[in-house]
């Protein structure tokens, strides 16, 4: 479950059916946001994953201990980062300070440096992997 779990709208049922259909010992990977990562906390309502889309969230440890109460077992949890195009992660700080998104725009503009890839990790997505008890 890859950006899923939090647009569920019964995610301890859906994680359920996971383990009735996945072998005895097979892993279940599931990505999702970290509601109570650094970020989010400094953010309060202005975290950009607060969204209508989004009916429930998680950390890793609320999320490993739905898990484990459906028969799941934690192998790992870790915060996980992403490429992001320079251009939109330009565009994504205009509701924070339109000054520097204009400033920081007519650079990128400018120099043609909006399809640069950027490695970025807030700590606010993670990925974890149970294992079928």
């Amino acid at each position: 479950m890859w950006d899923v779990i939090e647009h569920l709208t019964d995610p301890a049922a859906e994680i359920h059916h996971v383990h009735r259909v996945l072998k005895p010992g097979g892993v279940f990977a599931i990505h999702t946001i970290d509601i109570e990562s650094t970020f989010a906390r400094v953010m309060g309502a202005r975290w950009p994953w607060l969204m209508e889309m989004h009916l429930y969230y998680f950390s890793p440890r609320t999320l490993s201990k739905m898990l484990a109460q459906n028969g799941f077992r934690l192998i790992r949890s870790s915060a996980q980062g992403r490429y992001l195009h320079l251009g939109y992660f330009v565009t994504r700080l205009e509701p924070y300070s339109k000054a520097l998104y204009h400033a920081l725009y007519a650079v990128v503009a400018r120099f043609h440096l909006g399809s640069l890839a950027l490695p970025v990790n807030f700590g606010d997505l993670f990925t974890l992997y149970a294992r079928k008890m």
